[in-house]
């Protein structure tokens, strides 16, 4: 493959989770807003993350391909990543997005 096709082969390589954000957008714009309307089982006095954080970094996770909680901690435990995904959601950015556990507990609630 010469130069010029590798360049052109790399410039029709889009970044997927911004790509996956344009169809979300075009498609279900209020996705973030409807999951800052689900129930929150929480005690209250207890939340560091809104509910709204919590599913959307489940959604990012699910986009991202991360197949457990571990990897999807390790993997967004980047400044750049937490910025972004903060951003992404439209919500007020913290320092870190929640663990892993956090969201297996706040799961398991949720079902009740």
């Amino acid at each position: 493959m010469s130069r010029e096709q590798e360049r052109a082969k790399r410039k029709l390589e889009k970044n997927p989770v911004v790509e996956c954000n344009k169809i979300q957008n075009k498609y279900y714009p209020e996705l973030f807003k409807k999951f800052g309307e689900v129930n929150d089982p929480r005690n209250q006095s207890y939340i560091d993350y809104s509910v709204k954080t919590m599913l959307g970094t489940l959604y990012y996770k699910c986009i991202g391909g991360i197949s457990s909680m571990q990897e999807m901690t390790r993997q967004f435990n980047d400044e750049k990543v937490v910025e972004n995904l903060y951003s992404f959601m439209g919500d007020s950015r913290k320092e870190y997005l929640p663990h892993g556990v956090t969201e297996n507990e706040f799961l398991e609630r949720l079902d009740e």
